[in-house]
């Protein structure tokens, strides 16, 4: 499993799927694949802005994992959805 990269892909409000391109390595989870209903906050900010502020940051929640996606099998697709931290979340960011 340490070989396996993770790859995001964003259900939109349609229900469409995008792959966003972003990869991960199990490390950046703690060592494990993130389950379903499993919250990642985002990493990404733009340079320059607060990474304290929560608009500036996303919460993903994980509504799908797909094992072996476009044949591949040393990937696990993680589908998500994302949203704006809460202000219950601030301790998070």
């Amino acid at each position: 499993m340490p070989d396996s990269t993770i790859r995001l892909h964003y259900r939109k409000p349609s229900g469409k799927i995008e792959d966003a391109q972003e990869d991960f390595g199990l490390e950046s989870f703690g060592g494990i694949i993130p389950a379903v209903g499993d919250l990642i906050l985002d990493p990404g900010v733009t340079a320059g802005k607060d990474r304290t502020d929560r608009n500036n940051r996303r919460m993903l929640t994980v509504v799908q994992r797909v094992f072996n996606p476009r044949d591949n099998a040393d990937y696990i697709a993680l589908i998500v959805t994302e949203r704006k931290p809460t202000k219950n979340e601030d301790a998070l960011l």
